[in-house]
């Protein structure tokens, strides 16, 4: 197989495509890394359920954060996915990763700071943030992701 360059090097239309998938790899990735780094700091500072009358613990946010984390992530690559293949999309791959990371942001934020309702005499302490952050932010990711990809196709492409 021959090239236009010199010493078997790329033509300039394949750097072109190289250079596409390499940045949608590399948002792709930040966007990931986003997500698994609140999923890590939400299981490890988000208050504990506390109940019973011995007061025990339940890190219920570590518990649930991991499958929250995961079914973001699985939607996030499903968006991605649909946004490779032209360079002409970039700033759609690149804004989904933003507001991905923007979005378990806010999420880490809520479920760490959030207060935590105390009920009953013995006081049951439920953080209500914490269980219910990583699911939100699960959530607007795919709608996120949805977005991306209606903005990506335009009023009349497919």
């Amino acid at each position: 197989m021959t090239t236009s360059e010199p010493n078997g090097g790329a033509a300039p239309t394949d750097r072109g495509a190289v250079a596409a998938d390499l940045s949608w790899m590399l948002w792709t990735a930040i966007g990931i890394g986003g997500i698994w780094v609140a999923v890590l700091l939400i299981s490890l500072f988000a208050p504990d359920l506390v109940s019973g009358s011995e007061q025990e613990h339940l890190p219920v946010a570590a518990f649930t954060a991991w499958f929250w984390g995961t079914a973001g992530t699985v939607v996030f690559l499903w968006a991605m996915s649909r946004l490779r293949g032209s360079a002409m999309w970039r700033p759609a791959w690149m804004g989904l990763s933003v507001v991905t990371l923007a979005i378990w942001a806010v999420a880490t934020i809520l479920a760490i700071t959030l207060p935590v309702l105390e009920t009953g005499t013995d006081p049951t302490r439920i953080p209500f943030a914490a269980l219910f952050a990583p699911v939100a932010a699960a959530m607007l990711t795919a709608l996120a992701g949805v977005v991306s990809n209606v903005f990506r196709r335009g009023p009349g492409g497919r």
